[in-house]
C-alpha cells in the first residue's frame, strides 16, 4: 500500500489483539493523513486502512457491519485509560453494496457512528470497503477508506489515490 509524503503508518498482525472476535489473520497495514489528529483541518480523523487476509472469504454487508462495529467499540475501549467505565455497545454501522465498482472487486459504501477515543465524544465517519480477492496468491485484500467528511470533499482523492495504489506483487 503506498504512503504518500507526509503520511504516518502502523503495521498490525491479525486477528486484531483489540478486536479478537474478528476471525481473520494476516496483516493490517494503516496510512493516516497528515491532518488526522488536529480537528482544525480537513483530514481529521481521515485515514486508510488495509487488511491483507489469508485466504479467500466471502464478504457480504452484514459481515463488514458486525466486523467495523467490533473494530471501532475495541479501538475505543482500547485507548480508555479506565476501561471499567467502558460503555457498551456505542457503535453503529450502516453499509450499501455500490453497484458502479470495478468487476473484479466489490465496494461498499456507509456511515460509521461511535466514539471518538481522542475527545470522548460522538463522531460519524462516511466509509468505503473496497475487497479483492487474489485467487492466485490466496489472500484477499479489504481496503478500508474513513473520514468524517462527506465524499465530496478533496481528502476522498487523497483517500482513493492510497487504495487505488495498492498492489500485490
Amino acid at each position: 500500500m503506498p504512503t504518500p509524503k507526509g503520511w504516518n503508518t502502523e503495521k498490525i498482525t491479525l486477528p486484531i489483539e483489540f478486536a479478537p472476535g474478528i476471525p481473520i489473520k494476516g496483516m493490517e497495514e494503516l496510512r493516516f493523513t497528515p491532518g488526522w489528529g488536529d480537528s482544525k483541518t480537513g483530514e481529521y480523523w481521515s485515514y486508510a486502512f488495509l487488511w491483507f487476509i489469508d485466504g479467500l472469504p466471502v464478504y457480504k454487508k452484514d459481515t463488514l457491519e458486525n466486523y467495523l462495529t467490533q473494530y471501532f467499540n475495541g479501538l475505543y475501549i482500547s485507548n480508555l485509560k479506565n476501561k471499567t467505565n467502558a460503555p457498551a455497545n456505542f457503535t453503529a454501522v450502516k453499509l450499501k453494496k455500490n453497484r458502479a465498482a470495478l468487476t473484479d472487486q466489490q465496494t461498499f459504501e456507509g456511515k460509521i457512528t461511535t466514539l471518538n477515543f481522542l475527545t470522548g465524544q460522538p463522531i460519524a465517519f462516511y466509509v468505503r470497503i473496497h475487497v479483492r480477492n487474489y485467487a492466485l496468491n490466496g489472500h484477499t485484500a479489504v481496503l478500508y477508506e474513513i473520514s468524517p467528511q462527506d465524499y465530496d470533499n478533496v481528502v476522498w482523492d487523497k483517500l482513493d489515490g492510497v487504495v487505488n495504489g495498492f498492489q500485490v506483487n
